[in-house]
């Protein structure tokens, strides 16, 4: 059995050897440094990374993402970095959540990323205040990884933990949503940080982060704290400690924000209560966006996760099997919680989510962590399986009871994670090659003129990066094929927020009054994929506009579905089609 961090330290006192860091190979290691443990009557060792080395990792893959990802959902544009616009620069775009008829935008996280926004954007471009915000996201991230990593290594053993951090840092699911702008990659972080406390038995942050998670960032995520109330309140009977950090953290939470978002819409806001009402009591709220089949996040999962998803599903089926065939394997330490409340979290979040007709990749996110740790479960599982399995067909036999299972079976873990590093590597590449053009595209956009410049986009309002990689510009719509409801310009009073525009409503229906005419633009972003039509006609071959810049986008009708998704080298160029998007300057308007 995996050694835990219990069991790690009883060795450690009976002369347990510690290793060097990767530079002096004669110091004593230190926390953040290898340290090797020796298992019982096992020759070998369990050679896992420290939390300095751990955190180099992590960081390096969290900043990486932070830099070179892209933003896949155009909510993430609209409801978050637009609003972020306009607290920290005045200007910015409007959805109907920030409406305050509906309200069930919170600015007070907003205000978290506003004010050190606000200072850094009095000495550095839009551009720069933009990617120093991602950056801020990934290191919290990583903090909030570390934790769950140390977590997991006392927890679940060390050889749980190595497993989940090989998996997680090249993971195309860590990547997409590291420096998300975004309340789901919020969630992620602070769940992954309460279980973490949990896990190690502090629970007063434990329940502090938890209410944090569905306070400040998504109410839903109270979802992934029911394993920390029961353990609290049926298991220990901590009533007074949970209680009282309870009531602590609404009175730390939640009256600020109240008050926040008070100021900002005009009247009092419950912004938590506002969005599960939306969703939970009204006929169309859970079904007016992204209704998706069944299937969507079992394909979503293992593009994102690809062996690792198959693995963290099989994950019930495997501890029951180990659990038969091994059962001193599974037992847990005393101060342990079982594991059918340890893995609680992921089996509440799927079985609520993959129910509902609305479905995201982002609504996966704050299980994210938990979906690589039920993999790396799974694979000491069969590991262990494995091991018991050839002592009874292979002289492994004579071996068993002074031999550890690894010592036979981690050519097994290392093929499973170098096969999901490799998946991993591959998605994040196609996601780079595939969709990272509009992230470069607005680096030729020249210094606005004057104050009433606009950046327009028609059908390809989607990929719009934000204000703030057009700075000085206004960002519009023009007409196009979509028909539904598109955002609209903060208006230029100092009460914007408290304004109330009829152009807005919670049923995705367009309104006119929200596009302007082409020729009012003075730069245009299109593409020549799908055909031209009377509201989307080929602008970059009209003689009005002239082609500023272009870079290539997927046309994901026209490309293979396989390596669209993962990145093969040679297959890829070949198997898929990519069109252009255009930056695009009008003659008439434009110098």
């Amino acid at each position: 059995m995996t050694l835990t961090a219990r069991q790690r330290s009883i060795h450690n006192k009976n002369g347990t050897k510690r290793i060097a860091s990767f530079n002096k190979g004669k110091r004593k290691a230190s926390e953040g440094e290898f340290l090797v443990t020796n298992a019982p009557t096992d020759l070998r060792s369990i050679t896992y990374p420290g939390g300095a080395v751990a955190l180099v990792l992590l960081l390096t893959a969290r900043l990486l993402a932070a830099y070179w990802g892209h933003i896949s959902d155009c909510d993430e544009t609209y409801n978050y970095w637009e609003p972020l616009h306009y607290l920290v620069y005045g200007n910015g775009l409007q959805t109907w959540e920030y409406s305050p008829v509906y309200a069930i935008r919170s600015y007070m996280p907003l205000w978290l990323f506003a004010v050190p926004a606000k200072m850094l954007s009095l000495v550095a471009s839009p551009v720069t205040v933009f990617y120093t915000i991602r950056a801020l996201l990934a290191v919290l991230a990583a903090c909030a990884d570390l934790m769950f990593y140390k977590a997991v290594c006392h927890e679940f053993g060390v050889q749980v933990g190595r497993v989940w951090l090989a998996a997680w840092a090249p993971a195309a699911g860590a990547w997409a949503a590291g420096g998300a702008l975004l309340p789901a990659a919020w969630s992620a972080a602070l769940a992954a940080a309460a279980l973490a406390c949990w896990w190690r038995r502090r629970l007063p942050p434990a329940v502090l982060l938890t209410a944090a998670t569905t306070l400040l960032s998504w109410p839903f995520t109270a979802l992934l704290g029911v394993p920390i109330a029961i353990d609290m309140l049926i298991i220990k009977r901590q009533f007074v400690e949970f209680f009282k950090w309870s009531i602590l953290s609404l009175l730390i939470i939640l009256l600020p924000t109240v008050a926040v978002d008070s100021y900002h819409y005009g009247r009092l806001v419950v912004a938590p209560w506002n969005i599960v009402a939306y969703n939970i009591f009204t006929e169309h709220g859970p079904d007016l966006y992204g209704v998706e089949p069944w299937t969507y996040y079992f394909v979503n999962g293992f593009l994102n996760f690809n062996i690792i998803w198959v693995l963290a599903l099989s994950c019930p089926l495997l501890l029951l099997a180990c659990t038969v065939i091994m059962p001193r394997s599974t037992a847990r330490a005393s101060f342990c919680a079982p594991y059918w409340l340890d893995l609680m979290p992921i089996v509440l979040w799927l079985g609520v989510f993959m129910i509902q007709p609305h479905k995201e990749e982002r609504f996966l996110y704050p299980v994210y962590s938990m979906i690589v740790l039920a993999g790396a479960i799974s694979l000491d599982c069969i590991q262990k399986m494995t091991f018991a399995v050839g002592t009874e067909l292979f002289r492994w036999r004579k071996e068993r009871e002074r031999r550890h299972y690894l010592a036979y079976t981690g050519p097994l873990m290392v093929m499973c994670v170098l096969l999901a590093a490799a998946g991993g590597i591959s998605r994040i590449t196609a996601l780079y090659t595939n969709y990272h053009g509009p992230m470069r595209l607005l680096r030729s956009l020249p210094p606005a003129s004057t104050t009433d410049s606009y950046l327009c986009f028609g059908k390809e309002w989607y990929r719009s990066p934000s204000s703030f990689h057009a700075p000085g510009y206004n960002i519009r719509f023009i007409p196009s094929e979509f028909q539904g409801q598109m955002p609209a310009p903060y208006a230029q009073s100092a009460n914007a927020t408290r304004l109330i525009h009829p152009h807005f409503n919670d049923l995705n229906k367009g309104d006119n009054r929200t596009y302007i005419q082409p020729s009012q633009c003075h730069y245009l972003v299109d593409s020549d994929i799908g055909s031209p039509s009377q509201l989307e006609p080929a602008y970059h071959k009209k003689s009005t506009w002239d082609i500023v810049t272009s870079v290539p986008i997927l046309d994901a009708q026209k490309s293979h579905k396989i390596f669209r998704a993962f990145y093969i080298p040679v297959l890829s160029n070949k198997n898929n089609v990519y069109a252009n998007l255009y930056l695009l300057k009008n003659k008439l308007l434009a110098g």
